[in-house]
């Protein structure tokens, strides 16, 4: 009898934390649209740092940098512990300079790239802190301009046009923290590490054939890498989002 008693109370016991678990994930908010200030913050780092470099630069007084970013998010909670995301991101930033070093050279440097990710996560507590991974496509284009002064010749231009797509492959551990119940105004900070697979020649493999022929730019490749991987899309990333959970 007291075995009985004991099953029948341990059945009771787990059905009611089934109705109580589904009850929490009916009753909780299902959507959180989000907007991330961390390509922002990138994009104005990115122009304050130029214009220092061109205040530091005595024969290059015209030196200077601008940038602008900005991220967006839509998250669906499939679970109480699992949540699928879309997101979409944009950063662009510009670099010029008049007679640099004194020279004669003048030119500009504008670089675009853009992404768009499948994001999951996985929410352990059921609460605020989670786990996520995400897969995705980005883009990043490049474009250069100058012109080279020589004196008592016609000035040189020189004109390139570039982009190249990549596969992204990430993770991300944060938190969706809420504001009183869940619901309404969240902040989500995150910290991850996002790895970019190029497709396609790289951009000095096409600066080359399109531009310097023969000449060795294999340092200038390597730059080219460094910032595909760790800066524009790959490479540590900070997410600072702020939206509305409804």
């Amino acid at each position: 009898m007291v075995k009985k008693t004991l099953l029948m109370l341990v059945l009771a016991l787990v059905a009611a934390g089934g109705i109580f678990a589904q009850t929490g994930f009916a009753s909780m908010p299902k959507n959180t649209v989000t907007v991330d200030v961390g390509p922002a913050i990138a994009g104005l780092a990115f122009g304050q740092m130029g214009n220092l470099m061109g205040n530091l630069m005595e024969d290059a007084p015209d030196f200077n940098s601008s940038g602008f970013g900005i991220a967006a998010q839509y998250e669906r909670q499939l679970l109480s512990q699992l949540s699928a995301a879309a997101r979409g991101a944009y950063l662009g930033v510009g670099l010029k300079g008049d007679d640099i070093m004194g020279a004669g050279v003048s030119g500009q440097l504008d670089l675009t790239t853009f992404s768009v990710e499948g994001h999951v996560r996985f929410y352990p507590f059921g609460q605020t802190f989670f786990l996520g991974v995400l897969a995705g496509y980005g883009n990043l284009a490049m474009d250069i301009s100058g012109r080279i002064a020589v004196t008592g010749q016609p000035d040189e231009t020189l004109s390139f046009n570039a982009s190249r797509s990549y596969a992204k492959l990430g993770a991300r551990v944060g938190w969706r923290i809420d504001f009183g119940r869940p619901g309404g105004f969240v902040f989500e900070p995150s910290l991850g590490y996002d790895h970019a697979i190029g497709l396609g020649d790289t951009f000095g493999s096409k600066l080359q054939k399109e531009v310097v022929g023969d000449v060795d730019i294999g340092e200038v490749d390597d730059a080219f890498k460094i910032l595909e991987n760790y800066v524009f899309v790959g490479g540590p990333r900070v997410t600072l989002g702020f939206g509305w959970r409804f």
